[in-house]
């Protein structure tokens, strides 16, 4: 069994990834380009001790993306503190144009 498959992938064109993890290493606009990116990677992992097994071409397979999991409160958390440093700042310079009297003039 070869140690590179070339499959659909799931936005555009041709993936080569490695026989059963779902991540892509590249992807290639035609399945015969990412066939012969697949053969190289295969042929250069033989010279340094892998198998020379065919590339498998699987077309009914589609690549997935890699898993990106959605920090929500993390990400509102994180705005808000944003914001109310802006915010804080804004008063900040405020009280210190008031306090000053930078505006009064000499």
């Amino acid at each position: 069994m070869s140690d590179f498959e070339v499959v659909r992938s799931d936005v555009e064109g041709w993936d080569v990834r490695r026989t059963g993890e779902a991540q892509a290493l590249s992807n290639y606009p035609t399945r015969e380009l990412a066939e012969a990116a697949a053969r190289k990677q295969q042929e250069a992992e033989h010279r340094s001790g892998g198998t020379a097994d065919p590339i498998d071409v699987r077309q009914d397979v589609f690549s997935e993306g890699p898993d990106e999991e959605l920090h929500i409160k993390r990400t509102l958390f994180g705005t808000g503190t944003v914001l109310v440093a802006v915010i804080a700042l804004i008063v900040l310079a405020a009280l210190f144009v008031v306090i000053t009297g930078v505006t009064n003039g000499p």
